[in-house]
């Protein structure tokens, strides 16, 4: 089954590179509220105002969770791309590591530096750092070793929106020595992702305290489910594949639908609408031409770079043009269209020529 997954061309991931954009571009409207702050005070603003409400609605409203949409996406890719060269190839725990580094860190460290340089200037300037609070030499010392959300930290600090990455990192070790130790099927990962969520529920209720890392570990193997059962879709007649798509289609509306009249909680309705949704991209993408698999691959790559730059260019933005210019453009249509294009365009040139060549500088070692 897996040589039917991973050979077929029209079974790549290439609806995965559509959804990770989208849900990147979700968490960046999500974050247009940075504009509104003045240091870390969050000033009064109309969302009924806000620019192309009829499109952006929903990630106004709940572009937050595109951060778990990330999750369940990297469960289905890592299982497909490592499981079985962890489990059966040997694939050691240091490669794996450096594998994983040499393709966030790089980034992570070039964004810690720079937000740590312009929350300086920005703190002389206004007397607070701007959004988030934390900035101090104990937070960059966690955000340098990717712990800035490992449970050690006061809040968000510096790259605030790398905290999800932190999360995840944990997620990969244990994604390793699952792999390893017991091997990638459907029951184990069934398995262990009942043991986050149940995790996760017993230190809330215990604590009262919400652990991202529980989070990102149910929503990382709720991915790796997916790719479970999409092998077995794959398998199918054509038919009864597209018949699932539809299915897939109806249960996204159906639930959107419910969380829309607050019927049901989003957080609910994650757990129904980001595993539907994996399931019909890939069901439902399937591009024949090389131009456009490159196309869509190429939109999936902006993912990281855009998620990792858009804070650092928003505080650049504020210190440059300054916070009262900025709240009179807010409400209008150009200025976020500047803003997401400003933010992709960047990300295009850092994956170019920063991104990828220390990427492969990295792995030449």
């Amino acid at each position: 089954m897996a040589k039917t997954v991973e050979q077929d061309a029209g079974a790549r991931l290439i609806g995965l590179e559509v959804l990770r954009f989208l849900a990147a571009i979700g968490v960046l409207v999500w974050h247009y509220q940075h504009f509104m702050f003045i240091g870390h005070e969050e000033t009064p603003w109309d969302p009924a105002r806000l620019p192309f409400r009829w499109l952006f609605a929903p990630f106004y409203t709940y572009g937050y969770e595109g951060v778990e949409l990330f999750w369940c996406i990297s469960g289905f890719i890592f299982t497909w791309k490592y499981a079985d060269r962890i489990g059966r190839a040997g694939l050691s725990f240091g490669r794996f590591v450096w594998l994983r580094f040499s393709r966030l860190y790089p980034l992570h460290l070039a964004t810690l530096l720079m937000v740590a340089a312009l929350q300086v200037m920005y703190a002389d300037r206004y007397g607070q750092t701007f959004v988030y609070i934390f900035n101090d030499v104990r937070h960059f010392v966690l955000s340098l070793f990717f712990a800035n959300w490992w449970g050690f930290q006061l809040g968000e600090s510096f790259n605030g929106p790398s905290w999800s990455v932190s999360a995840e990192v944990l997620t990969y070790i244990v994604f390793f020595w699952v792999s390893r130790l017991v091997g990638s099927g459907w029951k184990v990962d069934l398995v262990t992702m009942a043991a986050f969520a149940i995790g996760a529920s017993a230190v809330r209720s215990v604590f009262g305290i919400k652990l991202a890392f529980t989070g990102a570990g149910t929503f990382f193997f709720l991915g790796a489910l997916i790719l479970h059962l999409y092998r077995w879709i794959e398998l199918l007649a054509p038919r009864r594949r597209n018949l699932v798509a539809v299915g897939c289609a109806v249960l996204i509306l159906g639930v959107s639908g419910l969380v829309y009249r607050r019927t049901l909680a989003i957080a609910g309705g994650g757990l129904l609408i980001f595993p539907a949704s994996v399931l019909l991209v890939q069901l439902a993408i399937r591009p024949r031409g090389a131009w456009a698999r490159r196309w869509l691959t190429d939109l999936g790559n902006l993912t990281y770079a855009s998620y990792m730059l858009h804070f650092p260019m928003q505080l650049a933005a504020m210190l440059s043009i300054g916070p009262a210019l900025i709240r009179s453009w807010i409400y209008d249509d150009w200025f976020i269209l500047a803003y997401l294009g400003a933010v992709l365009v960047v990300a295009v040139g850092v994956f170019r020529w920063v991104e990828r060549p220390a990427q492969d500088w990295l792995r030449r070692f």
